[in-house]
């Protein structure tokens, strides 16, 4: 079976991303803050810590994007919130023409959300597919593969919605993000989901990265203080983020070497069974 793997960024590109982080990073926080634990609770005109405003702006700078948020619930939360913002209860995203994650796939029952499917890797069955279904209000892509011989590229698929439709799309970026040159929100995307402890930071947080609009409506409903991401958790998100590209570019050469590896013919000598 042919398969079209992710290209993953190589290492030079990794520091280089890395040093753009930390850039990020310097624009918003003295040094002394950096190294600090950070704030707690709920600050009167922010409703969530200080640090964790500071560390929001500076994710959004770090993906280009309008603005960011850090949720409870990792990923799938943050998937989950996103789609709650797109679309209400009983309408219709489009989704790949393949098994839907299965933490996602439980979120679109939760929110009544109904699914039409196309493929991907097809773009005339996209546009086909948003012209027989005026019903779609929305679409969601998944960066990673779902299925062995995927080959779509997340630019052209966006691009190729927008093209056709004006709606929003979700991208889920789990296992993407900082392994490849642009996230979905880079490519067009109106807003980015994933986990920040696949990225070396605490378990349990959420990013959501995109439309300024969304991310303002989201955090006015997460108005609970114990819905806030904390300082020092928001301080863990930027430090797992500084390290990660440089750790997941050295995993991708040896990953690569070992597939070379694996796919050298080898000579072994045939022995009988009384040798």
């Amino acid at each position: 079976m042919q398969v079209y793997p992710l290209e993953s960024i190589t290492l030079e590109e990794a520091i280089e991303k890395q040093f753009q982080i930390v850039a990020c990073i310097t624009r918003e926080f003295e040094g002394h803050q950096f190294l600090g634990g950070g704030d707690l609770g709920v600050v009167p005109g922010y409703n969530k810590p200080v640090t964790t405003v500071k560390a929001e702006r500076v994710i959004a700078d770090i993906f280009h994007a309008e603005a960011a948020l850090l949720v409870r619930g990792a990923g799938s939360a943050a998937i989950r919130f996103g789609l709650h913002q797109m679309l209400s209860g009983g309408e219709t995203v489009l989704i790949h023409k393949a098994p839907v994650y299965p933490t996602t796939k439980i979120s679109l029952a939760m929110l009544n959300i109904r699914m039409v499917e196309a493929d991907y890797n097809q773009p005339d069955e996209i546009a086909r597919i948003l012209t027989e279904h005026p019903e779609i209000r929305a679409a969601l892509i998944q960066y990673t593969r779902q299925r062995p011989d995927d080959s779509y590229e997340m630019e052209q698929v966006i691009r190729k919605i927008k093209e056709n439709r004006d709606i929003p799309i979700l991208t889920d970026d789990n296992y993407a993000v900082f392994k490849v040159k642009k996230t979905g929100i880079e490519c067009g995307a109106d807003l980015t989901c994933f986990s920040a402890f696949k990225l070396l930071g605490p378990e349990g947080i959420g990013v959501i990265v995109g439309r300024k609009r969304y991310i303002d409506r989201l955090a006015q409903e997460s108005y609970s203080g114990g819905m806030q991401t904390q300082g020092h958790e928001a301080l863990a998100v930027l430090r797992g983020f500084v390290s990660a590209p440089v750790s997941l570019a050295i995993q991708a050469q040896v990953n690569e070497a070992c597939v070379k590896r694996l796919n050298e013919t080898v000579s072994i000598p045939q022995q009988s069974w009384g040798d």
